[in-house]
């Protein structure tokens, strides 16, 4: 009974670690437009799908810098629920190789321009994830 049980743990996680990559990580301009999403609706769950587990957001302010986890962005939004920014979006792939891509999100409110430096890198497994946000306001 023992080996049985055993062999299923086993089994189970042998079956989370061969996971297939998430068809939003395989492109860079995937998990953008993710990102892009999630942030429009603050959307938990594509956070959690678009950022690295050891992502950090940097919110620029005018003395000081406040840095967020992944955990702690996905906890705020799950506790916020889904909202709706009225803004339009843009982007821009400012820098580029096989395994690194910088990028500037823009979300354009009325009164003012949300600049996002976003990093992104390919994992060992080849999916593409948000190692680094950088934002500011303009």
């Amino acid at each position: 009974m023992y080996l049985v049980v055993l062999s299923m743990a086993f089994t189970t996680l042998s079956a989370k670690a061969d996971r297939p990559i998430n068809e939003i990580n395989v492109k860079p301009n995937s998990v953008i437009e993710a990102f892009v999403k999630a942030n429009l609706n603050g959307n938990a769950s594509l956070f959690n799908i678009v950022l690295q587990d050891g992502a950090v957001i940097k919110i620029n302010r005018k003395d000081k810098v406040i840095q967020h986890s992944k955990s702690e962005i996905i906890d705020f939004y799950k506790k916020s629920g889904e909202i709706k920014l009225n803004c339009t979006t843009d982007f821009e792939i400012l820098s580029t190789n096989d395994c690194t891509i910088l990028a500037r999100v823009d979300f354009k409110f009325p009164s003012f321009v949300q600049q996002n430096y976003i990093s992104i890198e390919k994992d060992r497994k080849g999916a593409w994830k948000i190692t680094n946000v950088n934002r500011f306001n303009v």
